[in-house]
């Protein structure tokens, strides 16, 4: 699977680096209960890695004023844990329509992070079949007597990068919490730049370097996140 980069498309999102509770622009969001109509608008948060998945809750562990201020938990069962993460999955309960949408990810190395953003209008068009890691590039093929005879390759269900509402890199520093926002998104059917979700939407975000397809030319990142912040706009 090739990866093209488009730098433009998603930028650094240096200005939020000292993030603080008054600073957070939710857009309208803001209008209705601030955090709260957040919360209402998504659903739990899917991380998908190689072997399992984390599953949090965006108020518990994902954006409030103590993940804002000071970058930690109220539990330690809220924290999210470092993984190889390939897929972060935002389920939408609300159509909305998204200025923009940022994240903070922690890393014990300084890598670079390799992005593509997808968007699902429901479950039956995400993908089923992903490539992991570890997952094998071909299955054997038997006989009638049940012999091996050959190889074929085994068909994931990936979403090709070219259809990525987003793609772009991410320079994460060393055992800090690097900020980005995604932007400009180029969804099918809209030309404003904005995301458009429907109710039961998804957000795929893939980590490239923990891709299957990308085993022998990206290294894989373990990482953090937090502080899933949206603006919202009317």
């Amino acid at each position: 699977m090739a990866f093209k980069k488009k730098l433009s498309t998603m930028l650094a999102l240096a200005a939020m680096a000292c993030l603080s509770a008054c600073a957070v622009d939710l857009g309208e969001f803001e209008k209705g209960d601030g955090y709260k109509s957040l919360y209402d608008s998504l659903g739990d948060v899917d991380a998908l890695y190689d072997g399992g998945k984390e599953t949090y809750d965006v108020e518990e562990s994902l954006f409030n004023a103590k993940t804002v201020q000071e970058f930690k938990w109220e539990k330690e069962e809220y924290e999210v844990k470092q993984h190889q993460y390939l897929y972060i999955i935002i389920p939408f309960e609300k159509e909305l329509r998204l200025e923009n949408i940022a994240l903070y990810a922690y890393t014990p190395v300084r890598v670079v992070l390799h992005l593509s953003v997808f968007f699902f209008e429901d479950s039956a068009e995400a993908p089923q079949k992903i490539k992991y890691l570890s997952s094998p590039d071909t299955k054997p093929i038997y006989d009638d007597d049940g012999n091996v005879i050959g190889e074929e390759p085994i068909e994931y269900d990936d979403p090709p990068v070219e259809e990525a509402i987003l793609t772009g890199d991410v320079d994460l520093a060393r055992e800090e919490w690097t900020s980005f926002v995604m932007v400009n998104f180029k969804q099918p059917g809209y030309s404003d730049g904005y995301l458009h979700t429907v109710t039961d939407g998804l957000l795929y975000i893939r980590a490239e370097n923990n891709s299957g397809f990308h085993r022998d030319d990206m290294t894989p990142i373990t990482y953090s996140f937090v502080n899933l912040i949206m603006r919202s706009v009317a």
